[in-house]
């Protein structure tokens, strides 16, 4: 539902076990060579072990598209069964007849051994794959100990991999299966995902399935750690019901409170019930603390202090001039009075507001952010109040320049007009009255949004028109489209109207998020990353060489190490982050200096000057 509004090729978060999602940290790669060097060995049993959704099954099916032509797999799904009906999975998987009643467990280990037998003879190796192995019954592990017994003289006949969850480990631990746990060669137990990895693994999802964009911010990361305690499955579970959220609430990105509610209906009351009532266990021996000790030590102090009670506060009373400074209006006393919930803050006071403090402190393109709540405005309206009302309003003496101030405060400004003339800027139409988004929009008319947050250096490095999120002086949203960047001079449309402003006075208003088109090139589905193949590849390697000025001397299929060494090499030179892997952003920077005939803010063809670093 939500992946047109994103502009996904596919749903980033499905729980199916896609061998093309997994995100390999290092345990992870572990966890893989462990496997392949199962498949490598002369027989016995690998063991991978770990909680349930920490990506086992997909870290299997990783393998399984790595097998040689010369193994032969049997891979059971559903452990649980009897000693008969494992013996009948494993000559099905294998295509090894056996008569259809009758059957004794000689027969199939007769059948099985004698396909072992001929595959051996035939260079070929065959690797029994046992998933959920933790509903196992001690009967059929057994039977899975012997059937590492078929061997001949040199080697072992059969590889047999056993994955399960931890209780697994206690089962091998008891008396009666120290034969079987004898026979495991190695064994790996994979992890939840740390904070740092959480945040990592949401990213490459969301690059995968077609966006490389940051749709979490930081503190929506931390929450998501906190809720799926590194577990995969449920990351996958809570950031696919967020982003179906901020989708139904028409946000940009998923801010903590859209989290809260998909972990709600995800996980249901019952476990935030839980967990409130065990934070709240310590309370109950402070409380009684406090009624033995402190209570009785109040009221002493209490009947010492009565006597002298009236010098005590004309003692501590203090002059009336230096209470002015505490006294609270009548609407911040309630704010105070009144529980604070999730986006609301306290009243705060300052000399000056500072919008833009929050762009400087994170400039990174790809970090994402989302409109600001109406009580983050009211916040905000707060503390513009408190300025001094007395301070002249500074008004530029240059008439080429206009006072952004005045355009801020216009009531009409709002965010059809600015999409508007973004879409004007591509020379396409934006409807102003229909069902579709923008980027819905966009997307019919084969272009493709982008949302980011940054500064004017990352304007200047996309180099694309954009609509800009302003907050004015009385905390109030505003929006304008950005065309054009001459200098230190840009030019900007509000209620269609242009306007020349400088670049430093419009960064006061800026949060920095800011949304733009760009085109997407025919057969681009996902980014573009090192062994993919197809014409997008071919496209890749033309682009490169024009921009080169190189002639195309062969047509690319792959995308081997020497593409992907001219593609970090344009990325460095761009100022890009050097990883091979060729997202909106990289293309967006080749279209440009490809030649190819896009809107941009600045007519010069290369920006390198300004992006080196960024």
């Amino acid at each position: 539902m939500y992946n047109e509004y994103f502009g996904f090729k596919e749903a980033p978060f499905s729980i199916a076990p896609d061998p093309h999602y997994l995100y390999m940290t290092t345990q992870h790669r572990e966890a893989l060579a462990h496997l392949v060097y199962g498949l490598n060995s002369e027989g016995g049993c690998i063991l991978l072990t770990g909680e349930v959704g920490t990506g086992k099954t997909t870290i299997c099916r990783c393998l399984l598209e790595q097998i040689p032509e010369l193994v032969n797999v049997a891979l059971v799904l559903n452990p649980k069964v009897s000693e008969i009906e494992l013996l009948e999975s494993i000559c099905d998987e294998l295509k090894i007849s056996y008569p259809d009643i009758s059957n004794s467990v000689k027969t199939y280990i007769d059948r099985i051994y004698d396909f072992l037998l001929r595959s051996n003879r035939n260079n070929e190796k065959t690797v029994l794959i046992i998933d959920e192995a933790q509903n196992l019954s001690s009967e059929v592990l057994e039977q899975l100990r012997l059937l590492t017994n078929l061997e001949t003289n040199q080697r072992k006949l059969l590889q047999i991999i056993i994955l399960g969850q931890p209780e697994l480990l206690d089962i091998l631990s008891r008396p009666e299966m120290r034969q079987l746990a004898q026979r495991i060669t190695a064994r790996f137990h994979l992890r939840p995902l740390s904070k740092h990895e959480v945040k990592a693994y949401v990213s490459h999802r969301l690059a995968v399935a077609g966006q490389n964009i940051q749709l979490f911010p930081d503190k929506s990361i931390k929450l998501l750690y906190r809720l799926s305690n590194g577990i995969p499955r449920l990351i996958n579970i809570l950031c696919d019901r967020a982003l179906l959220g901020a989708y139904v609430e028409n946000q940009y990105a998923v801010n903590p409170a859209t989290i809260k509610k998909a972990a709600k209906e995800v996980f249901g009351e019952l476990k935030n019930v839980e967990q409130h009532k065990k934070n709240k266990q310590w309370l109950y021996p402070l409380a009684a603390f406090a009624g033995i000790v402190v209570i009785p030590m109040a009221i002493f102090f209490y009947y010492i202090n009565t006597d002298d009670s009236t010098n005590n506060l004309q003692a501590i009373a203090l002059p009336e001039t230096q209470l002015e400074p505490l006294l609270l209006n009548t609407e911040d006393k309630n704010k105070l009075q009144k529980p604070l919930k999730d986006t609301e803050t306290l009243p705060t006071y300052s000399a000056q507001p500072s919008l833009s403090s929050s762009v400087k402190q994170n400039n990174k393109e790809s970090t994402a952010i989302s409109l600001p709540s109406s009580k983050k405005i009211e916040s905000l309206n707060t503390t513009v109040t408190a300025v001094d009302q007395t301070q002249a309003v500074t008004i530029s003496t240059d008439t080429a320049v206009d006072n952004i101030d005045t355009i801020l405060n216009t009531k009409n400004n709002n965010r059809t007009s600015a999409y508007q003339r973004l879409f004007n800027a591509w020379d396409r139409y934006y409807k102003e009255k229909t069902s579709k988004t923008a980027c819905q929009q966009a997307a019919t008319q084969s272009l493709s949004c982008l949302f980011k947050r940054g500064n004017i250096n990352s304007l200047k490095a996309h180099n694309r028109p954009a609509v800009l999120t302003l907050i004015n002086k009385q905390g109030k949203t505003r929006h304008v489209t950005i065309t054009a960047i001459d200098n230190d001079i840009a030019t900007i449309y509000a209620n269609n109207t242009a306007y020349k402003v400088k670049l430093n006075e419009l960064d006061k208003y800026w949060y920095g998020q800011f949304i733009l088109l760009w085109k997407k090139p025919d057969y681009y589905l996902r980014a573009i990353s090192p062994g993919d193949s197809g014409a997008i590849v071919n496209w890749l390697n033309t682009q490169l060489e024009k921009i080169n000025n190189q002639l195309p001397d062969r047509i690319i299929s792959t995308y081997d190490d020497t593409l992907l060494e001219r593609v970090i090499a344009f990325q460095s030179q761009n100022g890009l982050t050097a990883d091979g892997i060729v997202g909106p952003v990289t293309i967006i920077h080749i279209n440009t200096q490809s030649g190819m005939k896009v809107p941009s803010l600045n007519p010069l063809p290369s920006l390198r000057s300004a992006t080196k670093g960024f």
